[in-house]
């Protein structure tokens, strides 16, 4: 897709085009009033708008979010998410709530750059400084809490991190013009009680409920064909527009449920258990594991006219990559599918987890198929991995693998440091590493040249059968291989 100027962001504006929903807002000057460009207002006078590139850069130049197309709900903008990777990591950890308790300069050595370079390359990539985005941030979750969740005002505002009832309040009025109850009139916010449903996957009383909306169009059912075929016995369960598995944020665990919409607008998540205070970070994993953020009209713009790709992109609008819920997970799934069927990694992953992997409560899981939580890190070391079915040299490989994850400096590493540490295992090769790329960092430029699947999938389509000349035409598909793979592992569909 090209690049956004003025022009380009009105007539999108004009026409309301999906495309372009949660990649610009559109500040009216008259009103004070931002929206998104699928607003179904009636469309302001050329001169009477600003553009910006995200939600937060509007809220920051003093105009309010609109109250009927609901900014706080748009798709992951790219501006900010940023597309430089510093301030990619840093929106992260902000939106993680890296600013609540902590400084900039903090961050800015969490990131390894000076807080200057930080301000500088945040502001220049979002709109925003990083305090104004932690601001907005802050407003806008707490108006997608209040609309698309059950929880409390009281809960809201303390997960949202106002730190009282009473800021919170002030702020939803100076940034809405509302107090916040006005935004649940006429919602249902009670999930109905469910404790007589022979459903184990059904909404209980006591659940809490958030609803997730994805960049448009997406593509479902081949997220959860792809999941369903990975599923790891104890650990995840996959049905018909479901997915569940159990997860623990501090010392709390909890159950998640995953019921993908039926008009696939996104995920209705069901949370059960203690742990409710982690809503936020569980969401933001959903989105990722989901990839409910996707660039959808950049990526189909750069593959529309690719002989190899372009068949494919029409057979599947709206394809994701799936990511995963934690990253040391994702590196033992990897680790343990080299050179090895789905199946048969799939078996050996679900060994693990009933051995070593940490049982959920029974009332908590009943009926689910969801028993246990992937084993940590700290709980491996040391552990003899070889009798669940693992060859001499796989077993010392996973054995590198969870001391480099173990180790205390470990969630302080970048994405490129986790690479580069891996790199030096032996027994992890390019395909490793691409995937790893791939599904645990949301890397999108990752691509695994070498995958058997791949490369039968690009010579069914005309293309080549050896990695190299595969990896030479990849450059064409630059920055999104990522998603060229996975249009690739989708033509193996039946075969």
């Amino acid at each position: 897709m090209e690049q956004l100027n003025n022009d380009i962001c009105y007539q999108a504006l004009k026409t309301r085009d999906r495309r372009f929903d949660g990649r610009f807002y559109t500040a009216v000057l008259t009103t004070g009033i931002f929206c998104r460009p699928i607003c179904p207002a009636v469309t302001p006078k050329r001169v009477n708008v600003e553009f910006y590139p995200s939600a937060e850069a509007a809220i920051a130049h003093g105009f309010r979010p609109c109250l009927r197309c609901r900014p706080e709900a748009a798709p992951g903008s790219p501006a900010s998410a940023g597309v430089h990777a510093t301030v990619a990591r840093a929106v992260r950890l902000i939106d993680e709530g890296a600013l609540e308790d902590g400084s900039i300069a903090g961050l800015a050595d969490r990131l390894g750059v000076g807080d200057r370079h930080l301000r500088r390359i945040f502001k220049e990539h979002t709109g925003v400084t990083p305090q104004e985005h932690a601001k907005a941030r802050r407003l806008l979750r707490a108006r997608q809490l209040i609309v698309d969740s059950n929880l409390t005002m009281t809960e809201i505002a303390d997960i949202a991190g106002f730190g009282s009832l009473r800021r919170f309040n002030d702020a939803m009025k100076q940034a809405y013009g509302q107090a916040p109850t006005a935004f649940r009139r006429g919602i249902k916010t009670k999930t109905p009680t469910q404790s007589g449903s022979s459903d184990p996957f059904a909404p209980r009383n006591d659940d809490l409920i958030l609803r997730l909306r994805a960049r448009q169009p997406f593509d479902a059912d081949y997220l959860l064909a792809f999941f369903r075929a990975r599923a790891i016995p104890g650990l995840e369960a996959v049905r018909e527009r479901t997915y569940a598995r159990g997860f623990k944020m501090g010392s709390g665990v909890g159950l998640m449920i995953c019921h993908f919409t039926p008009d696939q607008s996104g995920v209705e998540v069901i949370l059960r258990g203690p742990a409710r205070e982690a809503v936020l970070e569980i969401g933001a994993r959903v989105r990722r594991l989901f990839d409910l953020d996707a660039d959808v009209p950049s990526i189909t713009a750069q593959f529309a006219d690719d002989l190899l790709l372009a068949p494919l992109v029409q057979k599947r609008p709206g394809l994701r990559v799936p990511g995963c819920w934690d990253r040391f997970e994702l590196a033992m799934r990897a680790v343990l599918g080299q050179q090895v069927s789905v199946a048969a990694a799939r078996t050996l992953a679900g060994r693990i987890v009933a051995r070593f992997g940490e049982a959920l409560p029974d009332d908590l899981v009943a009926d689910t198929g969801v028993t246990h939580l992937f084993p940590a890190p700290e709980t491996l070391v040391g552990q003899e991995l070889m009798p669940v079915g693992l060859t001499t040299r796989r077993a010392q490989t996973l054995s590198d693998v969870i001391d480099l994850f173990a180790a205390p400096d470990c969630d302080q590493k970048s994405g490129d440091e986790l690479i580069d540490a891996m790199t030096a295992i032996k027994g992890i090769g390019p395909w490793t590493l691409n995937y790893f790329g791939l599904r645990g960092l949301g890397d999108p430029d990752a691509f695994p040249a070498a995958d058997l699947g791949i490369l039968k999938a690009s010579a069914m389509g005309g293309g080549p059968d050896k990695p190299k000349p595969l990896d030479e035409l990849s450059e064409n598909w630059r920055p999104w291989r990522a998603y060229a793979a996975q249009y690739l592992w989708s033509a193996l569909e039946g075969e």
